[in-house]
C-alpha cells in the first residue's frame, strides 16, 4: 500500500517546492507519456476528460489555454472543435512530447502558468486539469489567469476533491479538522495507474474548499457552478472495477467567470 504523508507547509517547504516539483516531473514524465498515449488511465478516459469537454462542447473558435498541459492530449482534443489552443507546462520533456503530436490548432510552450507572458485579456477559456494543486501558491495563478482572460471569460478547474482526498484513517495523532482546514502538502510514494507504478514519488497541495472559493473571489472570479465528476451510477452499481476504484467522490470541477477587466 502506498504511504501518504501530510505536512503543514513551512517556509522551508515553500522554498523547496518548485525545485522538488521540477525533479518529480522530470523523473515521472516518461511514465505519464506512456499512460496517456496508451490510454491506460480510466479516470481520464471515462470521467475527467468528459467533464471538461462537456463545458466547452457548444463553443467554437475560442482561444483556450491548457494550463499544465502535460503531453498535450487535452489540447489536441479541444482543437478538434476548431478552438485555437495554447498548451503550457514547466516540464520540457512533456512539451517535447506534445510537439511531436502537435495538430494544426495547437501551440505548446515551456512556461509557468503563474507568469505566462501572454497579453492581457487574450483568452476566452483557461483549463487547469489536475494542475492547480501542483503549485503551493494558487493565488498567484488566479491573479495571472484573471489578467490574461477576457471579461466574462471562463476558468475551468478540475482537481482532487478537497473534501474527500484526505484519508481520515491515516490521520490519527490530531483531530481531522486540524489537517483539513490548513494548507497541507500531501506526499505519496508513487502514482499507480492500471497496475503500473511511477518511478518517483509525488506531492500536491491541499486546501479546504472554502479557501479555493475565497482565492477565486479575491482575484476577480465568480463561481458559476461546481460539479463532482463520477462514473454513471449504473456503472457504479454493476461494474466491480468502479466499485473498487471509486469508493468516494474523487474529483471536483469548478467553473468560474471573470467579472471585471
Amino acid at each position: 500500500m502506498r504511504k501518504t504523508k501530510y505536512q503543514k507547509i513551512s517556509k522551508k517547504e515553500i522554498k523547496r517546492w518548485k525545485k522538488d516539483k521540477q525533479k518529480e516531473w522530470k523523473e515521472n514524465a516518461d511514465f505519464w507519456i506512456k499512460i496517456i498515449q496508451k490510454n491506460l488511465d480510466p479516470y481520464r478516459l471515462k470521467i475527467t476528460n468528459k467533464a471538461i469537454l462537456e463545458r466547452v462542447k457548444k463553443e467554437k473558435n475560442l482561444k483556450i489555454l491548457d494550463a499544465g498541459c502535460g503531453e498535450g492530449y487535452l489540447s489536441r482534443m479541444l482543437a478538434k472543435s476548431d478552438h485555437k489552443v495554447f498548451g503550457i507546462d514547466t516540464c520540457k520533456k512533456l512539451i517535447v512530447a506534445a510537439k511531436r503530436k502537435q495538430v494544426k490548432e495547437t501551440k505548446y510552450f515551456v512556461k509557468d502558468f503563474r507568469n505566462t507572458g501572454f497579453p492581457s485579456c487574450f483568452f476566452d477559456i483557461i483549463i487547469c486539469h489536475q494542475t492547480i494543486i501542483e503549485i503551493q501558491n494558487p493565488e498567484r495563478a488566479f491573479k495571472e489567469f484573471s489578467r490574461i482572460l477576457k471579461k466574462n471569460g471562463k476558468l475551468i478547474l478540475l482537481f482532487s476533491h478537497p473534501c474527500f482526498e484526505l484519508n481520515m484513517s491515516q490521520i490519527k495523532k490530531v483531530p481531522f479538522p486540524l489537517i483539513y482546514f490548513q494548507k497541507i502538502k500531501v506526499k505519496k510514494d508513487y502514482y499507480l495507474v492500471s497496475g503500473i507504478k511511477s518511478p518517483s514519488c509525488y506531492f500536491y497541495l491541499h486546501l479546504p474548499l472554502s479557501k479555493w472559493s475565497e482565492l477565486l473571489e479575491k482575484n476577480g472570479f465568480v463561481i458559476k457552478s461546481i460539479e463532482e465528476p463520477h462514473p454513471p451510477l449504473n456503472a457504479l452499481k454493476r461494474n466491480k472495477m468502479w466499485q473498487k476504484k471509486f469508493k468516494k467522490p474523487l474529483f471536483i470541477l469548478i467553473e468560474a467567470v471573470k467579472f471585471f477587466n
